[in-house]
């Protein structure tokens, strides 16, 4: 049974990421490095194009009816700020799963799905090699914790190439501005370089809606998207290198699910993947806004794609420092 109260369906944009408060690329460069990771995959080899959908809700996250977990109120509680209170009103997904959007099974006794489409969800085109992907990004993580200020206040920085393609076979590429650190209460980004730690699920960061995940590093930050030679946007993005939390049948596990094992996933020999979201989510001087992201994919429904999750399969760990001065 769903509860319908304040929710529209009409491309469901209010359910997707995470959002930040623009800002200069500011912060001292000039500080130790503490950790740094080197991620990359080549051309040709496997990448899926995630499409939206609804999510399973994990019991051990989403608790039950009779006591239900990760939910908005109490995390708007946290907020003293009106740009990000407003904005969690409208991306709850980014700290929760609100309750009216859950469908519970007959009896009413568990939670079943989120049935909001998000970029969580079971739903993935597989690319032809020849029109797959690449990347590149170096990760360098000179503080521990979050940094006070305006989220650009980090000497945490990121280098990124990249290519891909969406289904219809338009290229698409990204170039990346500065590191953010989301402002969101719970979120404990590392400066938002974010290397050897856990993620999302019961972690408070990132959305619950992924599964928690051994991550290897993570970055969020601002970039240029091009789409065939073309700038078409600016928006927020999140890269994260992880554990593999896809299974055979490409479906996205649950905590409990977690870890799984080499059987269990889509890639038997692969140990991690890496995520790469383009979020729904524009920086400007006032701060995060709102906005659809520019790309040229048509959905079933006649309307663009408004967010990029692209997964790239076989990656490999170039570099990878913990503790380097």
């Amino acid at each position: 049974m769903m509860h319908k109260t304040g929710f529209k369906a009409a491309m469901c944009l209010a359910t997707l990421l995470f959002a930040m408060e623009a800002s200069a690329a500011g912060g001292d460069k000039s500080g130790p490095l503490i950790n740094k990771a080197v991620i990359q995959q080549e051309a040709g080899k496997t990448v899926y194009w995630v499409l939206p959908g609804p999510r399973q809700l994990s019991k051990e996250v989403f608790g039950t009816p009779d006591n239900p977990k990760r939910t908005l109120k109490p995390i708007l509680a946290e907020v003293n700020k009106p740009p990000i209170r407003e904005l969690l009103q409208k991306l709850p997904v980014l700290v929760a799963a609100p309750e009216p959007a859950r469908k519970t099974n007959e009896a009413e006794t568990e939670y079943t799905v989120f049935s909001q489409p998000t970029p969580f969800s079971d739903k993935a085109r597989p690319l032809p090699p020849d029109q797959s992907g690449f990347f590149r990004t170096t990760l360098l993580d000179r503080v521990a914790e979050d940094q006070p200020g305006k989220p650009g206040n980090t000497p945490d920085e990121v280098q990124l190439e990249s290519w891909f393609h969406d289904p219809a076979g338009n290229k698409y590429r990204l170039e990346f501005d500065h590191v953010v650190q989301p402002p969101f209460p719970g979120y404990e980004t590392q400066g938002g370089v974010f290397i050897d730690g856990w993620l999302h699920g019961t972690t408070g960061t990132g959305s619950p809606l992924m599964p928690k995940e051994y991550t290897r590093a993570a970055w969020w930050g601002v970039v240029d998207l091009y789409i065939n030679d073309e700038k078409v946007d600016t928006k927020v993005a999140h890269l994260m290198t992880t554990e593999v939390v896809r299974k055979r049948d490409y479906s996205l596990a649950l905590d409990e699910e977690m870890p799984l094992e080499s059987s269990e996933r889509h890639i038997p020999d692969q140990e991690h993947h890496t995520h790469l979201i383009v979020m729904p989510i524009k920086p400007t001087p006032q701060g995060p806004v709102f906005e659809p992201v520019n790309t040229a994919f048509e959905l079933s429904n006649g309307k663009n794609q408004p967010f990029i999750h692209m997964m790239f399969e076989e990656d490999s760990i170039v570099e990878w420092q913990l503790g380097s001065q």
